[in-house]
């Protein structure tokens, strides 16, 4: 009899490891991924970091930065149908800014110089602090214009990218920016993300296409589910449920190898309430 009770239990737990493991399989199937049109964007948005200058080197930690942003008007809601679809920022449009591989800080102002005679934004400066002390060394710093929605602008401008020192000069570390790389944007924490709407996938290409046959993104949700995405443009994500999430993305080649960089690998965490 305890032989028939023990098998009894080994069979009651693998079937229900089987369920659970099912179980959770569907859960990650019912998460969808599906691509949206990029909004309109105007051919002249543009975005520049004059300070600190390209391989300068900088004494103070805390660092200041300064921007130059053209076209873009900070603090006002992107007008849009996205708006209504997504968890829209109380900060309006922000420039987005990803000191080395961290998640990224937003500014929306206030600008250090007036706006021209017509009052339009033009050729605008503001000047912030970096948000956190950075280690002695090297650093780079990435920076593009987003919609009140968290949706980065993808225009031929509106990317910037550089990299300076902290305390001195050190060149044993060196970043080739005229090779392909990724720069993550959406979904982060920076947004409260709601169970009842989709979350935004957004990211950043330089120096390459995305193509089926070659390089690609691939998206991991949880270390579980896996898409493959083969165009640049943003994404909707479905069906996450309430509760912390992890969200990788790599970039890959032809033969879905992650491309060598310091960049191409990033993976962040989110909560959805």
């Amino acid at each position: 009899m305890k032989r028939v009770a023990l098998g009894l239990i080994a069979l009651a737990t693998a079937v229900f490891g089987q369920s659970a493991k099912k179980g959770e399989e569907a859960g990650m199937e019912q998460i969808r991924v599906l691509p949206v049109a990029r909004t309109p964007e105007s051919a002249t948005v543009s975005v520049v970091i004059p300070i600190p200058a390209g391989n300068s080197v900088v004494k103070g930690n805390p660092v200041w930065m300064q921007l130059r942003v053209d076209g873009y008007p900070l603090a006002t809601d992107s007008q849009f149908d996205r708006a209504s679809e997504l968890v829209d920022n109380n900060m309006g449009q922000t420039i987005h800014i990803v000191v080395d591989n961290m998640p990224y800080f937003a500014i929306n102002g206030p600008a250090i110089d007036p706006f021209n005679e017509e009052g339009y934004f033009y050729d605008t400066s503001y000047k912030f602090e970096i948000p956190t002390r950075l280690p002695k060394g090297m650093h780079t710093l990435r920076v593009f214009p987003a919609r009140s929605f968290g949706e980065s602008l993808k225009g031929e401008q509106t990317f910037f990218v550089t990299t300076f020192y902290l305390g001195s000069a050190d060149d044993s570390t060196h970043y080739d920016f005229s090779k392909p790389f990724l720069t993550y944007n959406e979904p982060s924490d920076y947004y409260r993300h709601v169970e009842s709407k989709p979350v935004l996938l957004d990211f950043y290409i330089s120096n390459c296409e995305l193509t089926p046959d070659g390089y690609k993104v691939r998206l991991t949700v949880d270390g579980k589910m896996h898409r493959t995405l083969t165009s640049w443009q943003p994404y909707y994500i479905y069906g996450l449920k309430r509760g912390k999430h992890t969200i990788r993305l790599e970039l890959i080649d032809r033969s879905n190898k992650v491309v060598p960089g310091s960049f191409n690998t990033i993976e962040q965490s989110i909560t959805i309430s």
